[in-house]
């Protein structure tokens, strides 16, 4: 039941960002569902890094709280996003099919469903309190979509337009994703909750205007 939920949480927010983009893309299922296995392999290589990089430092930042900033943009949110984005530099990016913004969301968001997949199904196994669970769906799990439709955005600029944006693609995502961290890693979680909640809020926010103008950018790719 509670493997349930993050499956199903992951399903429906996967189907809203197809609703809201797809109709702009020419991708196959096949493909994305590619892009879903890909997710699954970065998660495991996040888990990797993650583990030596707790072996080696975590005890270290464990007594020093003011190191959280540390383990925040480096420990989580650097291993996890460069996960993610290695697919759309090393395999993505020479797919023919890439010609739309909308491709570039809709990878992105399938690599971070096969994340969210592997990442749910271990907090699942640590805590298999079916509240903490729901509550996750409406939290952690949707957080990396928003990162992920950000990522994908600006990596098919990258494709599209102009080799500046290469960069952006994996830099914002990693502030963004850090500082969400940030604030829940911190020992006064119930106090800093509210920052946590601004961040998720303004990457709602900037999610919505990517999409809008992936879709108006691709309207006019078609109408040339």
């Amino acid at each position: 039941m509670i493997y349930a939920v993050s499956f199903i949480s992951v399903f429906i927010y996967s189907m809203l960002i197809y609703g809201l983009v797809g109709s702009s893309s020419k991708e196959k299922p096949f493909r994305l569902l590619l892009c879903v296995l890909m997710g699954i392999v970065s998660a495991s290589l996040a888990l990797l890094a993650e583990y030596f990089w707790n072996f080696f430092l975590g005890d270290f930042i464990a007594r020093h709280p003011s190191l959280i900033i540390v383990e925040s943009f480096i420990g989580v949110s650097f291993f996890e996003e460069t996960a993610k984005w290695g697919w759309l530099v090393f395999v993505a990016y020479h797919w023919k099919t890439f010609d739309r913004y909308s491709d570039g969301i809709l990878y992105a968001c399938g690599i971070a469903a096969g994340f969210n997949l592997v990442e749910g199904s271990l907090y699942v196994s640590h805590d298999a309190d079916l509240v903490n669970n729901i509550l996750r769906s409406f939290t952690a799990v949707p957080v990396h979509f928003l990162f992920a439709i950000i990522m994908g955005f600006l990596f098919a600029r990258y494709k599209l337009e102009n080799q500046k944006f290469f960069w952006f693609s994996i830099v914002i995502p990693i502030l963004l994703h850090g500082l969400y961290d940030f604030f829940i890693f911190q020992q006064y979680t119930d106090l800093l909750m509210g920052g946590a909640i601004l961040v998720f809020a303004g990457c709602l926010s900037l999610s919505v205007w990517v999409c809008r103008n992936a879709l108006k950018a691709d309207r006019l790719r078609l109408d040339k």
